[in-house]
């Protein structure tokens, strides 16, 4: 009986220093479509890098909520990318195909919100 325990209690313990090495959830991409993100919002855990991928046209991933700072432009098939450390709401937003007034934006526009 002591030594089932004991098997339970190291496998018990394994298990759990085994989900803290690993990472939180594996990169998330957001496609940067002809006029929209695709998806527009995703929720992910701190530490999970989010790519942007260009899928058509020229586009912009610029930030404008938040305590981040990104301004870059992809074409088609580049990428841009940005690992999530911090929890919160991050806005962003395709500077050609969007507008922003007093904070609120519409077109293309999305969101990264991270638990």
């Amino acid at each position: 009986m002591r030594l089932a325990r004991r098997a339970i209690l190291l496998g018990t313990v394994s298990i759990l220093a085994l989900g803290q090495a690993l990472p939180a959830q594996a990169a998330v991409t957001i496609r940067a479509r002809c006029n929209f993100f695709d998806p527009a919002r995703v929720s992910v855990q701190h530490g999970t890098r989010v790519v942007w991928r260009g899928a058509c046209a020229t586009h912009t991933v610029t930030a404008y909520g938040g305590n981040w700072s990104k301004d870059v432009t992809i074409s088609q098939g580049k990428t841009t990318g940005k690992t999530f450390r911090q929890t919160g709401v991050f806005k962003f937003r395709c500077r050609i195909h969007s507008t922003l007034s007093d904070g609120v934006c519409t077109g293309m526009c999305g969101r990264v919100r991270v638990n």
